[in-house]
């Protein structure tokens, strides 16, 4: 039960969270780097194939950094605990979803067909993953 807490917190974090590496059109972080590089490589995927101006890198940035310190806070409150209740998980998806509309507002209708179906793609494999671990 632990494992699967755990797990969901990973998830709910990873949402949402996109890199700012992937907005600034470098590479990746590779697998095995640290629960750190987990956003990082969300993030990459949830812009997956849309390519970024300056501005819009520039406005990614910002609203990333407007939500780290309120991802963190929960992050680190659940580590705490070593659990991660139903009030905080609703948080961390609030927050989630908020960041992701925001960074969908700024793409062109042909980025936010890409960004949806990323977002679409990675809320299915984390609904396998959250059904094969029950």
């Amino acid at each position: 039960m632990k494992a699967l807490r755990i797990a969901t917190l990973a998830a709910a974090l990873c949402v949402g969270i996109t890199s700012v590496a992937a907005a600034q059109g470098t590479e990746p972080p590779q697998q095995g780097q640290g629960e750190a590089r987990r956003g990082d490589r969300m993030g990459g995927m949830l812009l997956k194939d849309i390519t970024l101006t300056d501005a819009q890198k520039d406005q990614i940035k910002t609203i990333r950094e407007k939500y780290m310190p309120q991802q963190m806070e929960l992050r680190k409150a659940a580590q705490a605990t070593g659990q991660l209740d139903d009030a905080t998980r609703a948080k961390m998806m609030d927050l989630n979803n908020k960041q992701a509309a925001e960074i969908r507002a700024i793409l062109t209708a042909d980025q936010q067909a890409i960004f949806d179906k990323n977002l679409a793609e990675m809320k299915e494999r984390m609904a396998a993953r959250k059904n094969g671990s029950s």
